[in-house]
């Protein structure tokens, strides 16, 4: 089931955002803020050929070449230092933030070009490869070699406190009230990038090898150990290596939102919302949901998504408002605790706001 669903773009992401510090003041008709974030992301994009390989073997590409050009991998932490407000005019709420990014650590590996061409008669593999592999604030060596035996309190501290990575991110919205029930909302954010500079590593493979297999049953009778190793270092001479320690960029995955709610009830509340995120090209995703408070201090959500090419994505949400405080629960998508082998994403989101002073003026009820 999985192969028939794949595309010739496929990704497996998984990221975490913490929130280290969020302050935010209200004066008069403005909201302002600064918060500091820290971000952890994984991205592994692959072509539907390389799983192929993994669950049905390498017969199939018998005669053909196996494309593994989309072969992509990103991996970052990152801490975000924004400076935000918004803004009050009539109907219109305007918005934004703007963002010092600073890189700790990367992995990036896209290659131009990754092809492996299988004889028909031999079945030899010929490959050809035109590939970097970039690293950034990896601990190594004194050979240069990946290591994190010298890691100790003092490197931590040395590789928190480094900014020598730095980026910008922007993130810009506006919602228009028509009236006190209905609303729209258009937003984009995580628009940015960041330089890599410190303790980088760029390692080039560019060229072409055959491997022919292993003679393992001559080995077995001649009592010799198969020396595979060998046979892999003769590949890798085959192509031009070099480690080079350039500044490079990598981008982060823009998001983009646009939305419309209305006030059903007084406490109750039906929104429509159509998103999306860019990691190599446009994951969309639509959503349908429904808020609904119970008494002073509680409120529940239920929201139907279609996302990642399935609709069977519930979610539940939990607000609980106990005086200055806001516990919140939000998870998009409950299916993978019914089915865990048959889930395509999920998102949760839970936190605590604290709340002093009074944010909305005191309304009084009308006589009639």
């Amino acid at each position: 089931k999985l192969l028939a669903d794949l595309q010739d773009k496929n990704l497996i992401f998984t990221g975490t955002s913490v929130d280290l510090f969020h302050l935010r003041l209200k004066i008069r008709n403005g909201y302002y803020w600064f918060a500091v974030r820290n971000n952890i992301n994984l991205s592994f994009q692959y072509p539907k050929d390389f799983l192929s390989l993994a669950i049905k073997g390498n017969e199939q590409f018998v005669g053909k070449t196996l494309d593994l050009h989309n072969l992509n991998v990103d991996a970052s932490i990152y801490n975000e230092y924004s400076f935000g407000m918004a803004k009050e005019f009539n109907h219109w709420v305007f918005g934004g933030r703007i963002s010092l990014l600073q890189g700790i650590s990367n992995i990036q590996f896209d290659p131009k070009k990754f092809n492996i061409q299988i004889d028909t008669s031999m079945y030899d593999h010929t490959a050809n490869s035109d590939a970097r592999l970039n690293t950034s604030g990896i601990p190594k060596n004194s050979d240069g070699d990946f290591s994190f035996e010298h890691v100790d309190g003092n490197y931590i501290t040395d590789y928190l406190s480094n900014f020598k990575n730095k980026g910008v991110a922007l993130s810009l919205g506006a919602t228009y009230k028509l009236n006190d029930k209905l609303s729209f909302s258009v937003s984009f954010y995580d628009l940015g990038f960041i330089n890599w500079k410190d303790s980088v590593a760029n390692y080039n493979l560019k060229g072409n090898s055959k491997f022919s297999g292993l003679d393992i049953l001559t080995s077995y009778i001649n009592n010799k150990d198969i020396k595979a190793d060998t046979v892999f270092d003769s590949i890798l001479d085959d192509f031009d290596r070099d480690t080079t320690a350039k500044s490079y960029r990598t981008y982060l995955h823009p998001k983009f939102y646009a939305s419309a709610s209305y006030d059903i009830f007084r406490r109750t509340t039906v929104g429509l919302s159509v998103s999306g995120v860019y990691n190599q090209k446009l994951y969309p995703a639509v959503t349908l949901g429904l808020s609904q408070g119970l008494g002073r201090f509680f409120s529940l959500l239920a929201t139907l998504s279609y996302n990642q090419k399935t609709i069977n994505n519930l979610g539940f949400g939990l607000v609980i408002k106990p005086g200055p405080f806001q516990f919140y629960f939000v998870a998009d998508n409950v299916y993978p605790a019914i089915n865990p082998l048959y889930f395509t994403n999920a998102n949760i989101r839970l936190g605590l706001n604290l709340v002093f002073g009074r944010v909305k003026p005191a309304v009084g009820l009308p006589y009639r």
